[in-house]
């Protein structure tokens, strides 16, 4: 730390004595020169921690009503004794202090603050440096997490490590009052403090809730902050409508600083018992090359819901650079793996994982090496596809497996005359290891799309893309040529089938597609006024154009290509498909415009409006299966908002118009009101008509989080950031996502929280729709004892993953100073 140098003035004070115990404090005096400046030099009296040698080469300040030196190495001190050392504060009636042995006896109102750490009591026998000692029937409180209690002894072992007898232990502040109880609070025989691993281990305790005995504790460790610690973790209590009651008690092993693995075992009533295994791994410090990884296994020997079948799943995901300067660029290793026992899975499992299961679960692993222009990859990718065997309506189409793919790519800007250009390569080996009947497939609509019947194949990619923009600050222009050119290789060739009509038998196929696209921009600017403010307005037309000739492909099996989501980003793009096994052919002209208001003095943006409206000058004719041609005409127009004129309000909206059968095929209007802290309001209304205006979807998905002392004109304590809205508060959380055409729930979730200062309850009713006719449904309870731990359910994780811009009641804090306790 920096700290004004300047000469300064001590002045005597009675029966004080300075530079004794290893030290000497110098007294200077003289006045120094108005005119000198201040010269800034660094010290180490701020440092958090002293360290040992620094602390030997501190002086000690006395200062007492009556001082008497009975031999060279033996002072008594009586009366107001205060006594400084570095971080270390004594005070007591009466002081012995032997400098040889670096020992005090203090008797009599015995108060000790060390680095903010506070213990009272009448008797204490101390060695200074070494914090070597006991205190007899003493009182304390620790700074990090504002824990106190009292104690029959403290033995204080080392500066970081002490242990408590017959202990007491809360973090609930004392109110006034003579009969006032904590609400809650340990007693234990034993309670072990390490500041070094910020842990507190309890030996033979029992917690206490609202007077009553809630939970024995024969042996426990605790975190005095947010780190990381080995050791059992709360257990947690639940029920749902499937499962019946559930009890997990997970178990944390910090293996290292950068790696760890807890095991939860959970036993369902109804079910049995599972055992989840979850390890991280953060690896390769600088200048080692850095790898990182989470391997997550799931394991149930027998599920009594599905006649005592063995059931399981596997997530294992690894990302790193196993050499930073390989051939001048980064290699990179990429490992991803997911799989699971059954297709009824992610039925029986989705509230299990706060992440859901997915039904597509992709297998992965690749090897990449760019740098910076040049970029390679190759890649192997295999999926296992969930079903639903119980209706065949809610089934899947499976992907091709990529067996494997190869990509390239080479990119350079600016070239000779502002040129940029792009060239990539992709070869992929497509394989299913389904045993497809196209015959049946053909005679069935439904079963070709589901089988989506088609050979196993070899299909290599390349893409030329060239564009020279031309950017100016009121505007842009940017033409761009594009040629894209694919081949295949079928085995056996294609099948017999109404889909593959006039192309049965054919072996190979090779398409080569040109496109010429033109994109303009201009951006105009205004001051204006909108609601009293003044604002920086913008106006900025685009205009898009491509084309794009047509080229017979309809035939061609389709292996990794879907239809763009008609949106803003689609509109301005040159073709309608997403892969490669679709170039649509295209004559079009995109025409929008973008108007922004701009806070001049902060940047901020405060409002935005679009619109956007193609014309297609000729039909597409290039289609994905089963699938119309799209016609001549103008296309249905799009527009959005959205305002942030305050920090409270918020909204965002997005409209897709039929002009041609006045109808909105899309609209989706959504809301936020966020007047300050714990204060929330999150509304959603989406909508989605067919073509003739029927309505396919209609959702309103509505949430909350607000405290319940409003109803009656409570007034806000603002305790400090991350620290709720004061005690003996009530809120509400809340998500229900709705569909208004069955007007049934999807998803829905219920919950109360309390916060009593120091801890907070919270119950969660949960209820997610899984298909059709089939629910989970679930009761979360969960008890925080701040300062110590969690009991019950994990509540706290519901609604941080289902409820939007929910904030928790306590959240971590930075680790106080020692000088917020310091006098």
């Amino acid at each position: 730390m920096l700290l004004p140098h300047f000469h300064r003035q001590i002045r005597a004070l009675p029966w004080l004595v300075m530079g004794i115990f290893g030290g000497h404090a110098a007294a200077q005096t003289g006045t120094a020169s108005e005119s000198a400046p201040l010269i800034l030099r660094s010290s180490s009296l701020l440092q958090e921690v002293i360290t040992p040698n620094a602390r030997k080469e501190l002086p000690t300040f006395l200062e007492s009503n009556k001082l008497n030196e009975q031999a060279s190495e033996q002072t008594q001190l009586e009366g107001q004794v205060t006594l400084r050392r570095g971080d270390i504060l004594l005070k007591a009636d009466q002081v012995e202090y032997n400098q040889a042995d670096d020992f005090a006896k203090a008797r009599g109102n015995v108060y000790v603050n060390r680095s903010g750490n506070i213990y009272q009591g009448p008797e204490l026998n101390l060695y200074m440096d070494a914090f070597e000692g006991f205190f007899t029937q003493p009182n304390y409180r620790l700074l990090k997490n504002k824990a106190y209690g009292t104690a029959s002894r403290i033995d204080f072992i080392d500066p970081s490590h002490s242990v408590m007898h017959n202990a007491s232990f809360t973090t609930c502040q004392r109110k006034p009052g003579p009969d006032w109880m904590p609400d809650w609070f340990f007693r234990a025989d034993k309670i072990a403090i390490d500041t070094d691993r910020n842990v507190g281990l309890v030996k033979g305790g029992s917690l206490q809730f609202k007077g009553l005995p809630l939970l024995p504790v024969p042996e426990v460790d605790f975190p005095l902050d947010d780190e990381r610690k080995s050791g059992l973790l709360p257990p947690s209590f639940g029920a749902d409508n499937i499962g019946g009651l559930e009890y997990s008690q997970p178990y944390y092993w910090n293996l290292a600083p950068n790696r760890d693995i807890t095991f939860t075992p959970t036993y369902w009533s109804q079910r049995g018992i599972k055992l989840n295994t979850e390890f991280r791994y953060l690896e390769g410090l600088a200048p080692q090359p850095p790898f990182q990884g989470l391997m997550r296994f799931d394991y149930m020997e027998s599920d009594k819901l599905r006649e005592n079948k063995r059931r399981w799943s596997m997530n294992f995901a690894h990302a790193g650079l196993p050499n930073s300067y390989y051939a001048g660029g980064m290699l990179g290793f990429g490992l991803n793996i997911n799989r699971a026992s059954d297709d009824n899975y992610w039925k029986d499992f989705s509230l299990s994982n706060t992440l859901g299961v997915q039904r597509l679960m992709s297998s992965d692993v690749g090897l990449s090496w760019t740098n910076g222009f040049v970029s390679t990859t190759m890649r192997a990718q295999k999926w296992q596809t969930l079903q639903d065997l119980a209706n065949v309506n809610n089934r899947i189409t499976p992907p091709f497996d990529r067996l494997p793919q190869l990509t390239a790519r080479i990119q350079r800007f600016n070239l000779i005359g502002g040129l940029d250009f792009s060239l990539d390569g992709d070869f992929t080996r497509f394989s299913s290891a389904r045993d497809i009947d196209c015959a049946t497939a053909a005679s069935n609509s439904s079963s070709k799309l589901f089988y989506n019947c088609a050979p196993n194949a070899d299909r290599a990619v390349s893409w030329a893309q060239l564009s020279r923009p031309f950017v100016t600050p009121y505007g842009y222009f940017t033409p761009k040529l594009q040629l894209h050119g694919r081949s295949y290789q079928f085995d056996g060739g294609l099948p017999t089938t109404l889909f593959y009509s006039g192309h049965q038998g054919q072996t190979s196929a090779g398409i080569t597609t040109p496109t010429l696209s033109l994109d303009a921009g201009m951006a105009f600017e205004r001051e204006s006024r909108l609601f009293d403010r003044g604002w920086v307005q913008t106006l900025e037309p685009r205009i898009f154009y491509v084309n794009t000739p047509y080229r017979e492909q309809n035939y061609l099996p389709n292996y990794d290509s879907g239809g763009n989501a008609f949106n803003f980003a689609s509109l301005f793009t040159e073709n309608a498909f997403g892969g490669h096994d679709r170039i649509s052919d295209s004559n079009l002209l995109t025409v929008g415009a973008t108007s922004r208001f701009i806070d001049p003095e902060t940047g901020a943006e405060g409002a935005r409006f679009g619109v956007a409206q193609r014309l297609r000058l000729k039909e597409q004719r290039v289609t994905l299966p089963d699938e119309p041609t799209a016609q001549t005409g103008l296309s249905d127009i799009l527009a959005g908002a959205t305002l942030n004129l305050s920090r409270s309000w918020a909204l965002d909206s997005t409209v897709q118009y039929d002009p041609n059968t006045d109808n909105f095929r899309r609209r989706i209007v959504g809301g936020r009101y966020k007047p300050g802290s714990y204060r929330v309001i999150n509304a959603a209304w989406r909508t989605e008509n067919d073509a003739l205006g029927n309505s396919v979807s209609q959702q309103l998905d509505l949430g909350w989080q607000w405290p319940l002392h409003d109803l009656w004109g409570g007034v806000d304590s603002h305790d400090g950031l991350g620290r709720g809205l004061g005690e003996g508060r009530w809120y509400s959380v809340a998500r229900f996502n709705v569909d208004m055409l069955t007007k049934k729930p999807v998803e829905s979730i219920l919950g109360f929280e309390y916060d009593a200062g120091c801890w907070l309850s919270r119950t969660v009713i949960e209820r997610q729709l899984i298909a059709d006719g089939l629910a989970r449904q679930r009761i979360l309870f969960q008890l925080e004892f701040v300062g110590l731990s969690r009991l019950g359910t994990n509540a706290i994780g519901s609604l941080r993953n289902n409820v939007p811009r929910y904030q928790p009641l306590r959240q971590p804090a930075m680790t106080p100073s020692r000088f917020g306790n310091y006098e």
